[in-house]
Formats: C-alpha cells, sequence, structure tokens
C-alpha cells in the first residue's frame, strides 16, 4: 500500500515534499530553493503540490553530497548532474573568459598561488583553476569572497575597473557588475579607496547570492525598494521589506534571494571590524582595508 500522501505514475512511486525531506535529509526550504536553482524539477499536481520520484530522491542526495562534500556551487552542480529532466528554465551560465583573466591578473599582481587563495574563501584549486581559464562560471556569494582575498569589491573584478579619487559620484560613473545571468547588478557608490564599501545592488527576481558567504567586517544593509529573503547562519531567515534595515557582522554566514516577482533594491555598507594593538592603527579588518593601507 502507498504512504499517505504518496501517489503512483507510470514510474513508480511519486512523494510529496514532506515525504521527500524525510526520505533524503534535506529539509523542505533547502529543496525549494534548489527548485529555484534549477537543481531539481519535480512533477506537479493540477493543484500544484510538488511530487517527487525514486529518480529525484536520488538526485537530491546527489546535490548533498556535491554540497556538502565538494563544495559546489548550484552552476557546478547543473554541470557535473545535467540538467534536471524537463527543465525548461535557462540554461547554466556561460563561464566569463573576461573574469578569469582578471582573477588570474590580481592573483599574481599579490603573488598568491592558487592553493593560497583556494584556503582562504574555502573553495577548491580545481574549481578557482576552471574560473581563471574560463571553463567554470562561479556564483555571486563566491565572487564576493573573492574581491575580498584580492583587496577589491566585486565591481573591481571588471576588466575596466579603475581606482577613483572623486568625492562624487554621478549614477552614470559607478563602477558596476552584472553577476547571476544579469539577475544581479552591483553598483560601487564609493570609488576612492577607502576602509568603507558602500554598494547599490539591484536583484531581479529568482536572483541572489546562491552560495552563503562570510568575510571580516560588520555590515548595514537598507531595502530601498522590493522584497528581499535573507539568511544568517541558516537558521535566522528575514524578509526584509522596503524601508527595512539589517545589521549583521560579517563572519556570520549570509546569503539572500530575491523569491518575488518585483525588483530589489538595497543600500549595503560593509565595514571591517579593526582590532586592536596594530602598528598602523588597526587591525585585519578586509583585504581591500589591508591593501589600502599597503598602498599609502
Amino acid at each position: 500500500m502507498a504512504r499517505e500522501g504518496a501517489e503512483r505514475d507510470d514510474g513508480g512511486m511519486l512523494h510529496p515534499i514532506g515525504e521527500a525531506a524525510r526520505l533524503t535529509g534535506v529539509s523542505r526550504g533547502v529543496i525549494r530553493l534548489w527548485e529555484r536553482e534549477r537543481l531539481i524539477n519535480p512533477k506537479r499536481t493540477p493543484g500544484g503540490h510538488r511530487l517527487y520520484s525514486s529518480h529525484d530522491l536520488q538526485r537530491l542526495r546527489q546535490i548533498a553530497r556535491l554540497r556538502r562534500m565538494d563544495r559546489l556551487n548550484a552552476a557546478a552542480i547543473r554541470r557535473e548532474l545535467g540538467m534536471p529532466d524537463d527543465s525548461t528554465g535557462p540554461q547554466s551560465p556561460a563561464p566569463d573568459l573576461e573574469l578569469g583573466r582578471r582573477l588570474r591578473a590580481l592573483r599574481s599582481a599579490r603573488g598568491l598561488s592558487l592553493a593560497a587563495v583556494a584556503e582562504q574563501v574555502g573553495l577548491s584549486v580545481s574549481f578557482l583553476s576552471a574560473v581563471e581559464l574560463g571553463q567554470s562560471s562561479i556564483s555571486v556569494g563566491n565572487l564576493f569572497k573573492l574581491a575580498d582575498a584580492f583587496g577589491t569589491t566585486v565591481p573591481g573584478l571588471s576588466a575596466d575597473y579603475r581606482r577613483d579619487q572623486r568625492s562624487v559620484l554621478h549614477p552614470g560613473d559607478r563602477p558596476r557588475y552584472v553577476a547571476g545571468q544579469g539577475l544581479v547588478i552591483i553598483e560601487d557608490l564609493i570609488a576612492t579607496p577607502g576602509a568603507i564599501e558602500a554598494q547599490r545592488i539591484e536583484i531581479r527576481p529568482n536572483g541572489g547570492s546562491e552560495e552563503p558567504y562570510a568575510h571580516p567586517g560588520e555590515e548595514f544593509i537598507y531595502v530601498l525598494s522590493g522584497q528581499l529573503t535573507f539568511w544568517l547562519e541558516e537558521q535566522e531567515q528575514y524578509t526584509l521589506e522596503a524601508g527595512d534595515s539589517l545589521y549583521f557582522r560579517s563572519t556570520q554566514l549570509h546569503r539572500w534571494w530575491n523569491d518575488t516577482r518585483e525588483l530589489v533594491t538595497v543600500l549595503w555598507m560593509n565595514v571591517p571590524i579593526v582590532e586592536a594593538g596594530s602598528g598602523d592603527g588597526g587591525g585585519r579588518g578586509t583585504a581591500r582595508h589591508r591593501a589600502l593601507h599597503r598602498e599609502q
């Protein structure tokens, strides 16, 4: 007899999301997130309820393993497993050759090996090498990790980025980076080198960081428009609407996602944590902060 709530089709038993979560050890929220990331594509009842086949359950376990053991992002998992059956969503983003060259140049300029960068940002050497060679795409969250490691911002990863000493930036002059298949646009509001980072970030529907990330510092965000879902340490979840603000330690793992049909616009600020006892008047802070002291 079939379990309560389960159905059958020509391929065997179909399980509702609660049963799929129990059988795979993956929470319902994470399964829904993986569907938004186009990692899984379950069947739907006429009423819209998700149903998971034995093949789907196997795929969920594989995704969990690749996330946990190999620390792969969504794009890398799609390449590893292929797109889910009957997927009609957009294909995974094409690797960015210009980004790969820029990352390699930044790393070489700092005399860092791939192994050193991989250890600092928590990614594998093979994955970083593939990104540099233009053979692999990279998530927005991991872009933030690399920007900090190289002492810059995400727009600073653009090949045409240049430092600027102007105190005033007009909208058309802002350094910007378009990430996540065009779903996330990050603009620097401060181009003059300094300890404070301020950015205007646009997040289109289904856009987000993909990966959780963390770095030294303190962060403040203010939602200008739309509604943003925000997670801290995968334990605290906030729904931030226009006018809401959030402060947190940057060392907390954080990720974010636009789960609506409207554009989200956020003012985002980061300040490094300065530890007492440093000879230059401050501690380590972010890599960008450390690089600034070297330049001065």
